[in-house]
């Protein structure tokens, strides 16, 4: 028999391959589509519907460099190391959005990238697991999980850089996954080349939004190895792939290019304006908190993580990944062989990484755990129906309860996560600043903290213009003010002294430290962390001479005479009982020692409305150490606090208790502290 007998012999026998015109799809391929389009836009709807519930409203101190993120975007400026040009870019676009002010919409880029990211979880579950159930839950796990949610409700790089890496990991694995679906022949077909060249771009881009994505690139380089196998990668697509990569790379052009607008004196130690200047800003600012853990240290830094995933996945989480990862080494080898790879690079590097913020580091890696926990549902899944089948119970019962019992990990956590992430009401920093620039006199000079930290300060003016006739020298240095840089100017700052001497913004030995008196003048709520932590809010005014702060009597308005651990608060003034949201109350605290030595310890705070938010200072506000030093606190002396308290513009109308509370935080620790009502507000609009 001929050879041609023969191959149409062997057409014959084989079954039928339903095949298409080119550019038409079977109606049942179409609604399958629409289907899984539809719900992963549930899925990116919902998360950022909960998220925009909880989502910061302008500048916050939530996050460490948040402030900084949502100012120099808006200008087009440089970030702090490594730069992050791709986030700048895009946050420069949300900041047109007709939304809310320039900082609510860098927050509103936080939930869009994190509510993408649960959608494309979505997405690369259905590709390895061909189980809408098990990706839709993997999806919402993980959008309410408590760290990305955390990040998804301020201003920070890492909910749109989990975005951009999951956008990555969806390109490459839709690409690998139709090699693997397909005939050999699809390997060079314009789809493909499109595919690989689109998740080359994204992945380049990606390294704009946090640098650390350079750790998925051994994994990517073995999976494209992997899935090409057989299949073939063409020179013209390698060749295209690698150009848009390096392309993408080249953003960091942008480093030089807008170094000149580095306030921070870190950055400037590193400035990025030659080769050698790119290379450090890039790689070797944050130098020292790379690896800086021993092999000694190291099982305590898993325990660590082991501690981050627990708190996000609960221990049923861990078992269902493992049961997930066994499930991906019978059937998908390749993808598992990707996501484990990338999975060990990020845990292999951020437990050796040493910051105080190190939970927010691990999203990546929970995103890929999320997917080990999706394929344990299918896994399971089937498993409990081919049960059902044997025992011959409703399939329909069946798959009701297991719906039900995917719900509850979802939701049974919403309510606690809710609580924790809810920063809709912190208008804390708007506030105060708003009444800062409101309250300075003509051609004054304001202080704050220097660099990164002093964002909260710069962005009103940078933003918005505010105040242009007061001095922001920080603005365009950190370097060390003097007293003949201050001329005749008055002086006001927002950080004490000391806080300007440790971050440089004034010299050590600078007359400004010993012959200048810090008042208080106005005070405003932050964020509670505890009695160590927040975030003070308080401008004061420097004057040359020391202010009316002890007397020896008084007659305040309201009489207390309640003994609080250590001190005698006398009575207080108010101004009035009625203020307007956003508004402030002048307040007058008359304060009898009854344990000088002790004074430094005691911290005082005012709560009006929402306890998570308190105005917070050391009794006296610092000056107690001053008059002590100078020996101008006399026996039997009353230390009068007088300012303004900025009343929360979120808070509502209605009536609120103005109450107050004092902490001696003492040498070993803080006591007990003790609380007491003042007088009821009635908050108007």
């Amino acid at each position: 028999m001929s050879a041609t007998a023969i191959e149409t012999a062997q057409a014959a026998a084989a079954p039928a391959v339903r095949r298409w015109p080119a550019r038409a799809l079977p109606l049942d391929l179409i609604s399958a589509r629409v289907l899984d389009a539809t719900l992963a836009g549930a899925v990116f709807a919902a998360s950022l519907a909960v998220y925009c519930a909880t989502l910061a409203p302008g500048l916050t101190y939530v996050s460490l460099d948040g402030n900084e993120l949502a100012t120099v975007p808006h200008q087009l400026g440089l970030l702090h190391s490594p730069g992050y040009p791709f986030y700048t870019w895009v946050g420069k676009l949300f900041t047109y959005l007709p939304l809310g002010d320039v900082a609510y919409r860098m927050n509103l880029m936080s939930a869009v990238g994190a509510a993408g990211a649960a959608a494309l979880l979505y997405g690369i579950v259905l590709l390895l697991a061909r189980s809408r159930a098990a990706a839709l839950f993997a999806a919402l796990l993980f959008a309410f999980s408590p760290t990305l949610w955390s990040q998804a409700v301020i201003t920070e790089v890492y909910a749109p850089n989990i975005f951009m890496m999951a956008l990555t990991l969806f390109l490459f694995l839709s690409r690998g996954e139709r090699l693997r679906r397909r005939s050999v022949a699809a390997g060079s077909d314009r789809r493909d080349a499109f595919l690989f060249s689109a998740a080359c771009l994204t992945f380049g881009l990606s390294l704009g939004t946090h640098l650390s994505n350079l750790a998925l690139a051994p994994a990517l380089a073995v999976y494209v190895f992997l899935s090409s196998r057989g299949a073939g990668l063409s020179r013209r697509s390698f060749l295209v792939g690698g150009g848009l990569f390096l392309l993408a790379t080249c953003q960091f052009v942008w480093l030089p290019l807008r170094a000149s607008t580095l306030n921070d004196d870190l950055m400037l130690r590193h400035t990025p304006d030659d080769l050698r200047g790119i290379y450090d800003y890039i790689f070797n600012v944050f130098h020292e908190d790379r690896f800086a853990f021993s092999l000694v240290e190291a099982p305590g830094r898993i325990a660590v993580y082991a501690d981050l995933v627990g708190d996000n996945f609960g221990l049923w989480g861990v078992g269902l990944a493992l049961i997930g990862m066994w499930d991906m080494l019978h059937r998908c080898r390749r993808a598992l062989c990707l996501l484990a790879l990338a999975y060990l690079a990020e845990i292999a590097y951020f437990t050796q990484y040493n910051v105080t913020d190190i939970a927010v580091f691990f999203i990546p890696a929970h995103l890929i755990f999320a997917v080990f926990i999706a394929l344990g549902v299918r896994w399971l899944g089937e498993r409990s129906l081919r049960l059902v089948t044997r025992l011959q119970v409703g399939k329909t019962l069946v798959r009701g309860c297991l719906g039900i019992l995917l719900m509850l990990p979802v939701a049974f956590p919403l309510f606690p996560n809710w609580e924790a992430n809810q920063h809709s009401g912190d208008t804390t920093v708007k506030d105060f600043y708003s009444r800062v620039f409101r309250v300075l006199p003509q051609d004054s000079l304001l202080l704050g903290r220097p660099g990164v930290p002093g964002f909260d300060l710069f962005h009103l003016p940078l933003v918005y213009g505010w105040r242009p006739d007061v001095a922001l020298p920080q603005v365009k240095s950190p370097a060390a003010l003097t007293v003949d840089d201050l001329g005749e100017r008055p002086l006001y700052v927002t950080a004490g002294p000391d806080v300007l001497e440790s971050e440089h913004a004034l010299e050590k030995d600078s007359p400004l430290l010993s012959d200048i008196w810090y008042v208080p003048v106005l005070a405003a709520p932050s964020v509670h962390v505890s009695w160590l932590g927040g975030h003070p809010l308080t401008l004061y005014e420097a004057r040359r001479e020391p202010p009316p702060f002890v007397v020896q009597t008084a007659t305040p308005q309201h009489q207390v005479g309640r003994v609080m651990d250590g001190v005698e608060l006398i009575g207080f003034d108010l101004d009035r009982t009625e203020v307007a949201a956003g508004g402030t109350l002048h307040i007058t605290l008359y304060w009898r020692p009854l344990n000088a030595p002790a004074l430094n310890y005691y911290r005082v705070s005012t709560i009006l409305g929402d306890s998570r938010y308190r105005e917070t200072h050391t009794l006296g506000f610092g000056l107690v150490r001053r008059y002590q030093q100078e020996r101008r606190l006399p026996p039997g002396g009353i230390v009068v606090e007088d300012y303004d308290l900025v009343v929360m513009s979120s808070l509502p109308k209605g009536e609120h208790t103005l109450r107050l509370a004092t902490c001696d935080f003492g040498a070993f620790g803080a006591k007990t502290e003790e609380w007491l009502e003042l007088a009821e507000i009635r908050v108007v609009d």
